[in-house]
């Protein structure tokens, strides 16, 4: 089949665009001219690029319709689909089951199943990126089958198709707290903060981790380096609003007044954003520094093209009333979906 589509040519063009919504436009744009010249090869590896880099700069919900679209042309044009690209976007897909609660579980099994079936066939590390994934999604369900797949995900060979050192060993940390075993955590995350393992996401979402444990057990003279340092470098754009969302919640402790500012810089972020996971963080943090706030006389303008644009809220505790409001509906959404109680739990320990 001869190649109709310049892929080379539309890929510089992505590039040349600021990372954000305006290469993921790019890439929307690139995506309809492949479809336009009827080019199989060029229609799923411009998606299958789409799903891999959009989640480190704009709002991973926007590669959705891509996975679906690629899935549909590869079984329309077997011979075109690169089992690379089958694996790439099928963790795409499962990456997408943990920030989207409207994804029934069955659904998500079912994408869970897909990744597996295209990691045996790439392998290259791919069996234990699954496993990890799947790790993962099931630690808000049951512990027990997400701690089965996690031995096996430590099992496992590196590869190609596995997550880079730093994501991994960060993922590792994240796995301990979850599992309790601070000893643990912080021996792991020792490499991670003395800059043995570095990445676009690490140690950002490492700080992120500590911050939500050390505030959920009350030990916030440990917070306040992390904050700094995930302000100056780790709240970059909107990717990572749960980063934000922890940094609001410590502020609310020790500078309400700050956390303020913070959030008045930053609400525009959850405008029209679908990534449930990153806004409950988000509007957790925001619940709690209007709650510390209510008091001080502090005021909140809200951006244009914000829900709340055109109601009368003027008062710091309406503006908590709602944000509460907020996370308390998205923690509902996934505790539903998921049939446990993990996320009720995590709001709960706010309120100590």
């Amino acid at each position: 089949m001869a190649l109709k589509f310049d892929s080379s040519e539309w890929f510089s063009y992505i590039d040349s665009k600021a990372a954000g919504p305006e290469r993921t436009a790019a890439y929307n744009k690139a995506i309809r001219k492949a479809d336009e010249a009827g080019d199989p090869y060029a229609r799923l590896r411009m998606r299958a690029s789409m799903v891999v880099m959009t989640p480190f700069y704009d709002d991973a919900v926007k590669i959705l319709p891509c996975c679906s679209e690629f899935f549909s042309i590869a079984e329309e044009y077997p011979e075109a689909a690169d089992a690379e690209d089958i694996f790439a976007v099928a963790r795409g897909a499962v990456n997408l089951t943990v920030i989207l609660p409207q994804i029934e579980k069955e659904t998500c099994e079912k994408m869970l199943s897909r990744m597996e079936e295209a990691a045996y066939i790439v392998r290259s590390g791919a069996i234990r990126r699954f496993h990890e994934s799947a790790a993962e999604f099931y630690a808000y369900i049951d512990f027990s089958k997400a701690q089965e797949h996690f031995d096996i995900f430590e099992k496992e060979k590196m590869g190609l198709n596995s997550q880079c050192t730093a994501c991994e060993q960060s993922f590792k940390v994240w796995f301990a707290i979850q599992k309790g075993d601070m000893e643990e955590a912080r021996k792991l995350a020792a490499k991670i903060f003395n800059g043995v393992y570095t990445c676009h996401d690490v140690p950002w979402q490492t700080y992120s981790f500590f911050l939500e444990h050390y505030m959920d057990t009350g030990e916030i003279d440990n917070n306040k380096k992390i904050v700094e340092k995930l302000l100056r470098d780790g709240c970059r754009d909107v990717s990572d609003i749960a980063n934000l969302g922890s940094v609001l919640r410590c502020l609310s402790h020790i500078n309400p007044n700050r956390g303020v500012r913070i959030l008045q810089q930053y609400l525009h972020w959850s405008i029209n954003l679908w990534n449930k996971h990153g806004l409950y963080y988000f509007y957790k943090g925001a619940w709690c520094v209007c709650e510390a706030a209510k008091d001080m006389g502090l005021s909140l303008f809200v951006p244009q093209g914000h829900p709340l644009e055109k109601s009368k809220i003027s008062e710091m505790a309406d503006f908590a009333e709602w944000f509460h409001c907020q996370a308390e509906n998205i923690a509902e959404s996934f505790d539903k979906r998921n049939g446990t109680d993990y996320y009720k739990r995590n709001l709960e320990n706010c309120m100590k």
